[in-house]
């Protein structure tokens, strides 16, 4: 559990660069057939992608301020699915997310996140 710890206190400050607009406006000019098919509900990628990484960025802070017991159950219940596992509607171009530099490194670093997040609360 201290391994644990120490790497989700490491990896803090990769979580805190900026937020991939351009990378994001980018998929959505590139993939905008794809983007069209999809109904207003379901066409917000920067809000559901800020979505997904704040969930697990506050989830952060519950465990590194000591108060794991005090995450609510649905955040919790967040961390189980990947970005493109909540948010299924962009499947489309989930194998083309390497194109996406800051995308695709922001993903990287909220979902390894994400990852010690379920490790840590699954004990």
């Amino acid at each position: 559990m201290d391994n644990i710890l120490k790497q989700l206190t490491e990896i803090k400050n990769e979580l805190h660069k900026p937020f991939p607009y351009t990378d994001t406006d980018k998929i959505q000019k590139d993939f905008r057939k794809e983007f069209n098919n999809l109904s207003d509900d379901e066409d917000s990628l920067t809000a559901d992608f800020n979505t997904y990484c704040v969930n697990i960025a506050g989830t952060l802070s519950y465990v590194l301020t000591g108060k794991i017991n005090k995450i609510p159950q649905d955040q919790i219940e967040m961390l189980q699915k990947t970005f493109f596992g909540y948010f299924k509607q962009y499947k489309f171009f989930e194998d083309k997310i390497e194109i996406y530099n800051d995308f695709s490194q922001e993903y990287k670093n909220f979902e390894q996140t994400r990852k010690l997040l379920l490790c840590l609360l699954s004990k």
